[in-house]
């Protein structure tokens, strides 16, 4: 997989490659302040009993959404103490990351569950250790526990052990733990001498994220033509000792601009249409509607034959589903997710595509359920909401992409 990284419409576009296909894709917000992961002290300002949420002013210009759930304590300034409280009250001083952009009619939503990602962790204020499931070899699974041994019952945080632990020395995974804990204190120790709406945390750019987040036993490529994205990520992987500097490229052929390359501009409209052709002949409709995504399958120009009409569908139908979740993903379709497959009378056929479904919505890295086949036969899906969806960044004007803030 290749990591492309450029600049569309003046914004930083992440484009991740598996050949020449587009499997995914980021729009960098050119926003210093109020991003994804940003930790504040907000000030209660509303209280909503009846939905358990709070709304919080951080001081941007609309007050953010935190659902109130019962196993979380949100940390509370008060007199200059920090405490965990269960239940919080009016103009209260509360410490809040911010989880989603806003969209549409939606506030953007903050947290109190507070979380710092590295390369190979992730520590959380949630006490505990978790590891992927992505490592499944029991030995490994049982020496990474152990190296957390020292997380009782009563520290303040715990950690989740990413995939990219599996193959990595133990000395690595410690130094990461180590430095996640102080960088954690010290967040924690600022908070208790600062006022309100004070950034406690800057997260890291999108594209830093993008490089972070991203497998690398997976990576074979990471390529900017932008001069202080290449700096920033060398300097990234520098300062943690990771040992892929060699991958990381710097593209200066001005004749022939990256994005041209790789036909980025291109793909990123098909990607805004609503007609997804597949290389059977048949086609999908994907409409984005404020209640959910409903997806039609059409056998379109794929030739069938009567007596095979069935096999036919099958095929038509597996090819769809692996295409829906590429889109799925490239289009950071969310929420309720409905798809109307070509209808099959074979109902080990019916069980087989739901198998597919269910295998590759495991390879999302953004929580999707398969949920089942209703009478109807339609496809029942759910995917989290984390960002706006490609086409609320994207839209194309005079046969130009532009940026939608």
């Amino acid at each position: 997989m290749e990591l492309v990284i450029t600049e569309i419409a003046e914004h930083i576009v992440c484009a991740w490659f598996e050949g020449n296909i587009l499997s995914d894709v980021l729009i960098c917000n050119n926003r210093t302040e109020y991003n994804i992961g940003d930790i504040y002290i907000g000030k209660v300002k509303n209280i909503v009993n009846n939905i358990n949420a709070s709304f919080i002013d951080i001081g941007s210009s609309e007050l953010c959404f935190l659902q109130c759930r019962t196993y979380e304590s949100p940390f509370v300034i008060k007199g200059g103490d920090l405490n965990c409280k269960k239940i919080l009250k009016r103009e209260e001083d509360v410490i809040v990351q911010i989880t989603k952009d806003s969209m549409k009619t939606k506030n953007q939503a903050v947290t109190s569950s507070l979380s710092l990602p590295g390369r190979y962790l992730v520590l959380t204020k949630k006490n505990g250790i978790s590891i992927s499931k992505k490592i499944t070899d029991v030995v490994r699974r049982k020496e990474l526990k152990e190296l957390f041994s020292d997380i009782d019952e009563e520290a303040n945080h715990g950690f989740i052990v990413r995939t990219n632990a599996a193959d990595t020395p133990d000395e690595s995974i410690l130094a990461e733990k180590i430095y996640l804990e102080g960088l954690y204190e010290a967040i924690l120790k600022k908070a208790v001498n600062s006022n309100v709406y004070t950034r406690l945390y800057k997260a890291a750019p999108e594209y830093v994220d993008a490089v972070k987040d991203s497998y690398y036993g997976e990576l074979t490529r990471i390529i900017t033509d932008i001069p202080h994205v290449y700096d920033e990520i060398n300097e990234y992987v520098r300062s943690l000792g990771l040992g892929f500097s060699d991958i990381i490229l710097f593209y200066d052929d001005e004749s022939y601009s990256l994005d041209a390359m790789h036909g980025l501009s291109l793909k990123l409209k098909k990607a805004l249409m609503r007609k997804v052709w597949l290389d059977c002949g048949a086609y999908l409709v994907i409409d984005a509607t404020e209640a959910c995504v409903v997806i039609d399958v059409n056998s379109g120009k794929a030739v069938t034959k009567k007596k095979d009409s069935e096999e036919t569908f099958y095929k038509i139908n597996i090819e769809a589903a692996k295409e829906i979740m590429r889109q799925l993903k490239l289009r950071n379709l969310s929420g309720i997710i409905i798809v109307d497959f070509i209808d099959m009378q074979d109902k080990e056929h019916n069980e087989m595509l739901l198998a597919q479904l269910k295998k590759l919505a495991k390879e999302d890295k953004v929580k999707t359920n398969v949920l089942d086949i209703t009478a109807l036969g339609l496809v029942e899906m759910t995917r989290m909401k984390q960002r706006k969806p490609l086409h609320e960044r994207l839209s194309i004007k005079n046969d130009d992409l532009q940026v939608i803030e």
